[in-house]
This record gives C-alpha cells, sequence and structure tokens, in this order.
C-alpha cells in the first residue's frame, strides 16, 4: 500500500517538475525477478525509476541516506535497502538482494557506484546477482539534467538473459564477460 503511494507522489512530482520519456516498457518482464541495471548521474535517478517503472522494484541505496530515522523508514516502506559502499562485501545487502530476486521482484542496481557520467566504470555486481539468481539483467539509460522543467529520457532496452553462462562456476572472468555485454547496452542508451 506505501509502495504505490510512493510510486503515485513520485510520478506525480516528476510529470510537475520534468518532462519525463520513457520508452521500452515493453521490455521489463510482467513477471519474474530482472535486475534494472542504469547509469547514475543524479542523486533522484533512484526515485525516477521507482515512480516509472511499473513493477514493484526493490532498490539499493547507500548507508549514509539511512541515518536519519524516520527517513530511512520511509525509504525502506518505498523499496530501498541500505548498502555499505566502503565494506569488501556487505553480506547483509546480499543476501537481501537475492532474497528479493528469489521471491519474484525486480531491482534496481546503479553498477557504477556513485554518480558519474560516463558508464565505462560499472562494478560487477549486477553481473553477480543475476548469475546467482538466473535473473535477466534490463539496461536503462538516464539522460537529461534534472533542472526545472528540462527533459529527462528513460530509455529501457531489451533483456540480456542468463542462460547462455547457465552451470558456469562464478568467477572474476564470468562477471567479466556479463558486464562486457551490460557496459555497451547501457552505454547505447544514455545517447
Amino acid at each position: 500500500m506505501f509502495y504505490r503511494l510512493a510510486k503515485i507522489i513520485l510520478w506525480c512530482l516528476f510529470r510537475l517538475v520534468y518532462r519525463v520519456r520513457v520508452t521500452g516498457r515493453e521490455h521489463v518482464p510482467k513477471e519474474g525477478a530482472f535486475l534494472l541495471c542504469g547509469n547514475h548521474i543524479h542523486l533522484l535517478d533512484g526515485p525516477l525509476l521507482l515512480g516509472f517503472t511499473r513493477r514493484k522494484l526493490a532498490l539499493m541505496g547507500k548507508k549514509e541516506i539511512f541515518a536519519n530515522r524516520f527517513f530511512a523508514w520511509i525509504l525502506r516502506k518505498a523499496g530501498v535497502f541500505p548498502i555499505d559502499r566502503q565494506a569488501a562485501a556487505d553480506m547483509a545487502a546480499y543476501r537481501f538482494a537475492v532474497k528479493s530476486l528469489e521471491s519474484g521482484l525486480g531491482m534496481a542496481i546503479f553498477s557504477q557506484g556513485t554518480r558519474m557520467k560516463d558508464f565505462e566504470n560499472a562494478k560487477s555486481g549486477v553481473a553477480m546477482f543475476a548469475l546467482k539468481t538466473g535473473a535477466p539483467i534490463v539496461p536503462v539509460g538516464i539522460s537529461g539534467t534534472y533542472k526545472f522543467f528540462s527533459r529527462l529520457n528513460v530509455k529501457i532496452g531489451p533483456p540480456i538473459s542468463m542462460a547462455p553462462y547457465e552451470g558456469r562456476k562464478i568467477k572474476a572472468d564470468l562477471l567479466d564477460e556479463v558486464m562486457a555485454e551490460v557496459i555497451p547496452r547501457v552505454s547505447e542508451l544514455t545517447k
């Protein structure tokens, strides 16, 4: 209930403040787990995806945004969960992500780990989750300036299936192989 209300509020706010154009919604699976993997150019990228993706999403957020207890409560209700970017491996966030995907939810990940202009430095976490759960990776590109009343473009591309990688051991070279497919797809969608 809270999630749907938050989604409606975000959709309305973005429509009032920006000229949002979303293309490729048909590429988001209608059921089952998926990973929405996009570039990260602004603090509002996460709320933008939550507001304009028709499926329910879990979303990773840096632990620092959970400092205020009331704001943290709102974030959790809206499907955001904390990740410690300083830790070598945040096992609580990892377990939560895998559990969310195994339950059939979609999850949005900004693989850059922080806001950057290009997607070339994306980390392989999205590949790890996709290989672990078999969930397809849906590339998404966000472009625009986030200035009031400016155009924001969200382009969603066809899913990348994990079927070709099935049965292989999850090691660094396999993660790199998956990311070699993801990075150019997301980069192309940002243009």
